[in-house]
C-alpha cells in the first residue's frame, strides 16, 4: 500500500493544496497525497493566487475542492503535515496518538535532510525522535487575501520543504 500523506492548513484553499500539489507531483505514484483544513469552506477551490504560484513554476493546478479535516482522515494517515504549530495541535487534539507522525511542513524538512532510514515509517520516527532538535521557524504566514509578494515567498518556502520532505521519502522508498 502507498504511503498516505495528509496536508493540513485552515481553509485547504492556499498553504495544504499547494503544498499537496507540489509533493505529489514530485514524488509521482506510490504515495497518495491530500489536503484538508482545519476550517474549511468546504467545495472552495484553491485561492486563485496559490494557483497562479504553482503555475509559475511550471506545475499543474490540481482540480480541487477545499474538504474539512476529520479525525478519520488523520487516522488512516502515515504522516500528517500542518501548515502551522497551531494547526498541528488542532490535528493532535481530533487524534492525540498522531502525535509521532505529525509535524509543520517546515519542521520536517528540517528533520530529514540527512536522514537515511529504511522505510517511510522509519523516517517519521527517526524525525519524531529527534524533533526538539529541529528548526524554530515552522510556520507557514497564511496569504490569504494578501499581496502577490506574500503568496510568491510563501511558495517559495513551501517549495524548499517540499524538496527536502520529498527527496528524503524518496530515499527511503527506492
Amino acid at each position: 500500500m502507498s504511503p498516505r500523506i495528509l496536508v493540513v492548513c485552515t481553509a485547504n484553499v492556499c498553504r495544504s493544496p499547494v503544498i499537496e500539489a507540489m509533493l505529489g507531483q514530485r514524488l509521482g505514484p506510490g504515495f497518495e497525497v491530500t489536503s484538508a483544513g482545519v476550517r474549511a469552506p468546504v467545495g472552495r477551490p484553491i485561492d486563485p493566487d496559490s494557483a497562479d504560484q504553482l503555475r509559475r513554476r511550471g506545475l499543474d493546478v490540481p482540480q480541487h475542492a477545499a474538504r474539512q479535516l476529520t479525525r478519520e482522515l488523520v487516522a488512516e494517515s502515515d504522516l500528517v503535515l500542518t501548515a502551522t504549530r497551531a494547526h498541528r495541535a488542532e490535528v493532535l487534539d481530533l487524534d492525540p496518538r498522531a502525535l509521532r507522525r505529525t509535524f509543520t511542513a517546515l519542521e520536517l524538512a528540517g528533520l530529514v535532510e540527512d536522514a537515511e532510514s529504511g522505510s517511510v515509517a522509519e523516517l517519521v520516527a527517526d524525525a519524531a525522535a529527534r524533533r526538539s532538535q529541529g528548526p524554530v521557524d515552522v510556520d507557514l504566514v497564511d496569504p490569504i487575501g494578501r499581496s502577490e509578494q506574500v503568496h510568491a515567498e510563501v511558495a517559495t518556502r513551501i517549495e524548499a520543504a517540499v524538496a527536502s520532505i520529498a527527496s528524503a521519502l524518496q530515499r527511503v522508498r527506492s
